[in-house]
């Protein structure tokens, strides 16, 4: 970890609403002490209107699970490498915070996922993005219009999974300028068909990017200055073993 960038990432269990929401209560009761102010009023408020009342459906609490499930991920590996107890925050562009670490999240619909390197090792931004190779791709109003051609007919499973290949790559970038979707994606560029590293100059400076398989995703990493190098570590950890990790930092 100490001279790598490691991807940590839980998957989400296959189970009903009620019991989704369960894990979540328990997430949440061991994260509140972790939490910044405007993390906790994120993932608090995530799915729930504002009187407090939980929308009921599966789609909206996986999401919700997962935001708690990235930050747990997050705060874990960090008391694993002796980081002194500290909350996690976010910055004025909505990215966590954790001192002496660049951090970032990203959740698939199947899994929540957080990408941690520490400070100084890599450039002063992070960005991270999964998406599950079973998700529809966006419309294609999102990619230019050379993204979508490839240098042979593709079939329409391998076409989908290349334009969800590409998407990582945009959001990652997006996410790590801290831009949001304040920017058009069909303006940032992917590369050729399947390249999996390279560099863009944008608005905000140079950022680099490199994707990778996870079982069942396509990942994408982006970083300030340059494409992030070296081994990227890809560390899956069960959600019972999440969960009293988290509680364990408490005793």
């Amino acid at each position: 970890m100490q001279h790598s960038l490691t991807i940590h990432y839980t998957p989400l269990p296959q189970c009903p609403v009620h019991e989704l929401r369960m894990w979540r209560n328990a997430f949440e009761a061991e994260l509140a002490h972790w939490l910044g102010t405007r993390q906790w009023e994120h993932v608090h408020r995530f799915g729930r209107d504002a009187l407090g009342r939980e929308a009921a459906g599966l789609d909206v609490m996986k999401a919700a699970l997962s935001r708690l499930l990235a930050r747990a991920l997050c705060i874990t590996s960090a008391a694993l490498h002796g980081v002194p107890q500290q909350q996690l925050r976010m910055d004025d562009r909505g990215r966590p915070l954790l001192d002496g670490w660049l951090v970032a999240f990203s959740h698939s619909g199947q899994a929540a996922f957080c990408a941690m390197a520490p400070a100084g090792q890599a450039g002063p931004a992070l960005g991270l993005d999964a998406e599950a190779l079973a998700s529809t791709p966006p419309h294609a109003s999102a990619f230019a219009e050379h993204e979508l051609s490839a240098p042979k007919p593709l079939a329409q499973e391998c076409a989908n999974r290349e334009a969800l290949r590409r998407w990582t790559i945009k959001e990652a970038m997006l996410k790590a300028a801290g831009l949001g979707l304040g920017m058009q994606p069909a303006l940032i560029p992917t590369g050729r068909s399947g390249q999996r590293a390279g560099l863009w100059r944008g608005p905000l400076g140079q950022l680099g990017w490199r994707t990778l398989a996870c079982p069942g995703h396509w990942l994408c990493v982006a970083q300030a200055g340059h494409v992030p190098s070296g081994r990227i570590v890809l560390q899956a950890q069960n959600l019972r073993t999440l969960l009293q990790s988290l509680a364990d930092l408490q005793q």
